[in-house]
């Protein structure tokens, strides 16, 4: 739009043609050029690649990226009809969609060139720039549609705000990346108390609920609305993990252990000794009942191996694989959440043994997503890198982390690398012992700055689980938390 006259711009690249035909002075509709890469992505002449509006070079090739780049990553390993069959369809229909796409590819394929790291929004990153445009527009298409009684209205609205998320946490922008899922999950909220008869579909009402689980972590504790379904209704559930025949059973079963486990740990993890001693007894009881869960799991995912596995293809396997990953890296947290201080050396070997699973499924998997919304090996790899009794171990688990910059949801291996070393230092400086580091002097300068960076930009950062936790925080740039 011509800000000074008022006049509304078609959106034509460069000056557009309402300026152009009555002579006026076009503020421009492509405002922030990326620079002209030698090897810009192939577009496919799919007529999805060309919707109803006007579009620019620069919001093509963010397009382009978000789906050829992003969308095959987000469930690199599990398949959803949520990317492809949904997002995907609503973007080439919808320019509020559209536009929250592009700003995700953008910032996405900004990422992907610094190796994940998160650098907060910088205008001076051309990416950055028309990111921001592209989330203005999207911003511009949601209001104007506010007040309308659209059937599909609250769908775009919970899409873009899911957008709006993964962006803000590409950029380490935790606070409005969790305002932004609260607001999503405030209107499912609505819609279930309600009885709404717009119907919301399950492949997007399950990331919304993944999200608001892992974010336990990185907040008070509890999830924001996925409160109601605990360990209860799965131990009195028959026949909670036989049968399983498919993939897709096997990764239910173990996303419910995982949405249990992650609640109770999220709670055991920040208190302290005097505060667990004070509920050990229930602290224990339902540890003891998650544990049992997760080895009947084993149990039965043992037959299904015996069975099935030879059957599946490979992506299925390595899906197989990673599950069964998820379930020990829990089992290992589980049976060591309620130990306040050392943990005991004895349990060196369940650590070398989580280490070397994952460094195998590491080796197998050669295309690695960069940003994936499902449960990966990320907390598996930080148990063994903050915990191990054995420091070399816990060094190997740092390194292994660091072969693979990507976002798991709402955890980046990034942040996840700085804080074991911060946490390793720490342990050691307590025991007058020094440490050869598996990083240059360097780096582990940048990582450090990196992390302090990330939790200082971050007003929440001292109620993560695993900064209260440690005292991290603390520790680490001599602040009081």
């Amino acid at each position: 739009m011509n800000s000074i006259r008022h006049v509304k711009c078609d959106e034509t690249p460069g000056t557009c043609n309402t300026c152009k035909s009555t002579s006026r002075k076009c503020d421009g509709y492509d405002l922030h050029r990326l620079p002209v890469r030698k090897r810009a992505l192939t577009l496919t002449q799919s007529i999805y690649l060309h919707p109803g509006w006007v579009t620019t070079m620069d919001e093509r090739r963010c397009f382009s990226y978000f789906q050829y780049c992003s969308i095959p990553g987000f469930g690199a390993f599990f398949h959803s009809p949520l990317w492809q069959n949904i997002i995907l369809q609503i973007s080439h229909v919808d320019p509020a969609v559209y536009h929250a796409a592009n700003m995700l590819g953008a910032l996405h394929e900004d990422s992907d060139a610094n190796e994940m790291r998160l650098s907060g929004e910088n205008l001076q990153r051309a990416r950055h720039r028309l990111a921001l445009q592209q989330a203005s527009r999207a911003y511009t298409h949601l209001s104007q549609r506010q007040a309308s009684n659209d059937p599909q209205y609250r769908e775009v609205i919970l899409v873009c705000c899911l957008l709006f998320v993964m962006s803000e946490l590409l950029l380490g922008r935790y606070d409005n990346a969790f305002q932004h899922l609260h607001s999503g999950l405030r209107i499912l909220k609505e819609t279930q108390d309600y009885h709404s008869t717009i119907s919301i579909d399950d492949s997007l009402l399950q990331i919304f609920r993944r999200l608001d689980i892992q974010s336990a972590h990185f907040g008070p504790g509890t999830p924001f609305l996925f409160t109601n379904f605990g360990i209860d209704d799965v131990v009195h559930t028959l026949n909670r993990f036989s049968g399983m025949q498919t993939v897709s059973d096997v990764h239910r079963s173990v996303t419910l252990l995982l949405n249990i486990g992650i609640t109770f740990l999220a709670r055991c993890w920040p208190l302290s000794a005097v505060e667990t001693a004070a509920q050990y007894d229930e602290f224990f009881q339902k540890q003891q009942q998650i544990l049992c869960l997760n080895y009947e799991f084993q149990y039965h995912l043992g037959i299904f191996n015996r069975e099935f596995y030879h059957t599946i293809r490979g992506r299925e396997q390595q899906a197989i694989d990673l599950l069964q990953l998820q379930s020990l890296g829990q089992i290992l947290s589980l049976k060591t959440c309620l130990i306040k201080g050392q943990v005991p050396a004895r349990l060196t070997p369940d650590y070398i043994t989580l280490l070397s699973a994952h460094q195998q499924f590491l080796a197998k998997c050669s295309d690695r997503p960069t940003f994936t919304l499902d449960y990966g090996v990320l907390p598996g790899l930080w148990v063994v890198a903050s915990q191990c009794p054995d420091y070399s171990t816990r060094l190997q688990a740092i390194y292994t982390l660091q072969t693979w910059p990507h976002c798991e949801g709402i955890i980046n291996s990034n942040v996840v690398v700085s804080m074991a070393l911060t946490r390793l230092k720490a342990e050691l400086r307590t025991h007058g012992q020094s440490y050869s580091s598996i990083v240059d002097a360097d780096m582990e300068e940048e990582l450090s700055k990196f992390l302090f960076d990330t939790l200082m930009l971050t007003q929440q950062s001292t109620n993560w689980s695993v900064i209260r936790g440690t005292d991290l925080l603390r520790k680490h740039s001599g602040v009081s938390t």
